[in-house]
């Protein structure tokens, strides 16, 4: 971690210098993010960043501090700062802009767009970032293509997240049962974050399709949960081999140590209220 003249924020910094190089003039498209979710935006924007899918971003940032900035704002909210340029090619830099909301879409209600601005601008302008027209670029962005929060929602029991080829790959019709885990409403909206990046990108091998708990659908109970469905359920040995990679990949721990998978059998209650149980971390 070093000071950043970007606001003179101190922040974490990836940029691989092998592969990218400084353009002339650059600049950085900016999103903020509260600070109960930046962590995983953060490992999403390495991630991509790594695997090439962030297209002509040459670095990237996450702002932990800056003193110009009010106390409020950076005790609620941190940024996420793309670089890209040269800053005067403005039809590349659009476009740059378009691309990195496909791979991370954001929004901000109170703004309702994504700024980009130059370094230039950081190391003279002293007012915080985002402010009138403390930018030289900017895309507006919609709340559409995004999820309702698990522990605000109150107007779906459940939310459910489901990829078409992802359920046609490892789809076994009725005979699927589900993992569960059980989180805290401080700790549920994070780790339902967590679990779609992680099933989107493919890492939860045998995972169909996933279900968590809302506010709604909990009602007064303490905890939430996440529900990882996979089968098929008379298949021991594999659907626990799903579960231990669901276990390492979520880093789940449960307050008994273990995490169970239930199955409905058609017309017949099960002895049990659980079909298999493994030990978490």
């Amino acid at each position: 971690m070093a000071a950043d003249n970007d606001g003179d924020y101190e922040y974490e910094v990836e940029h691989n210098k092998e592969l990218y190089e400084t353009p002339d003039k650059p600049g950085k498209w900016i999103q903020f993010y509260a600070v109960d979710e930046i962590d995983v935006k953060w490992e999403r924007a390495k991630d991509l960043y790594r695997t090439g899918k962030l297209k002509g971003i040459y670095a990237i940032k996450r702002g932990i501090k800056c003193p110009r900035t009010s106390p409020t704002l950076q005790k609620y909210f941190q940024p996420l700062f793309f670089y890209c340029g040269p800053a005067y090619k403005e039809e590349e830099i659009m476009q740059y802009g378009k691309d990195l909301l496909k791979e991370m879409p954001y929004h901000m209600a109170d703004t309702g767009h994504m700024y980009y601005k130059t370094n230039e601008q950081s190391e003279t302008d002293t007012r915080c970032i985002g402010q009138e027209t403390n930018y030289i670029y900017n895309i507006k962005t919609t709340p559409e293509n995004f999820d309702p929060i698990p522990s605000t929602n109150t107007t779906d029991k459940f939310i459910d997240e489901i990829n078409d080829e992802i359920k046609s790959k490892y789809n076994v019709g009725l005979n699927v049962g589900k993992w569960i885990q059980f989180y805290a409403w401080h700790n549920i909206d994070v780790a339902w974050k967590n679990a779609k990046i992680l099933y989107r990108e493919r890492e939860l091998e045998g995972i169909v399709f996933m279900k968590v708990s809302t506010r709604l659908g909990a009602g007064e109970k303490k905890n939430g949960i996440i529900c990882f469905y996979c089968g098929p359920a008379d298949s021991k040995e594999e659907v626990e081999r799903y579960g231990h990679n669901l276990i390492q990949k979520t880093k789940y721990s449960s307050r008994d140590g273990f995490m169970c998978y239930k199955y409905k059998f058609k017309d017949t209650p099960p002895s049990s209220p659980w079909l298999y149980r493994i030990e978490t971390i």
